[in-house]
């Protein structure tokens, strides 16, 4: 299984321990000792998402439609995988989605960290990224550019509360992590950091 669907996975059994969480203020999670009860859950919240399509004037059947037939088809990126964007200077990003446009081209929606909006770029204009360097921090080792980001911009709002050397660790830590994303994605330290500041 790659990395990718190894992280689709994952996020879809978040989502379904959070819904049942914030439904049933159930803890620890029923989902992996019984199917059924998993079966039935997933059920409600795919009923759930119909009805926030509907109100939001989004066509539920196109949408389920279109994820079958993406999720059937052998796809050379998928939700998850880290690419290069070719035209837009090699910087390098996570694709987090995608669409089909009237002349039936897909475009892989791609979050580059530190740039404010999405690229949306067709297949023929992305390559595989690097790997991204494993980095390690005090929290421990991050292996994803969209885990640093996120690890960035939490150890950056708990700042303001820290003192001492918990706070010269985190510091070191925030300056490894902006290094690092800086280094993979091709943006500048000084506009990831700008950027990421919540």
């Amino acid at each position: 299984m790659t990395h990718a669907n190894t992280k689709r996975i994952d996020r879809a059994i978040r989502a379904l321990i959070a819904y049942e969480q914030d439904t049933f203020r159930r803890k620890p999670a029923a989902l992996q000792p019984d199917l059924l009860y998993t079966e039935a859950l997933l059920a409600a919240l795919l009923c759930v998402l119909e009805h926030c399509a509907t109100r939001h004037g989004i066509d539920s059947s196109s949408t389920v439609d279109t994820s079958c037939s993406i999720n059937t088809k052998e796809a050379t990126y998928t939700v998850g995988d880290e690419v290069r964007l070719t035209r837009q200077s090699g910087r390098c990003g996570t694709i987090i989605g995608w669409s089909t446009g009237v002349n039936a081209e897909t475009s892989f929606h791609v979050e580059v960290p530190g740039i404010p909006f999405i690229y949306a770029e067709p297949e023929t204009h992305l390559s595989p990224a690097p790997p991204f360097p494993p980095t390690k921090t005090s929290l421990g080792t991050v292996a994803w550019a969209d885990q640093a980001e996120q690890l960035y911009i939490s150890i950056t709002a708990r700042l303001p509360g820290v003192r001492g050397s918990t706070r010269r660790r985190l510091d070191e830590d925030r300056h490894n992590l902006l290094t690092t994303l800086s280094s993979w994605c091709g943006v500048p330290m000084s506009r990831l950091q700008d950027e990421l500041t919540p």
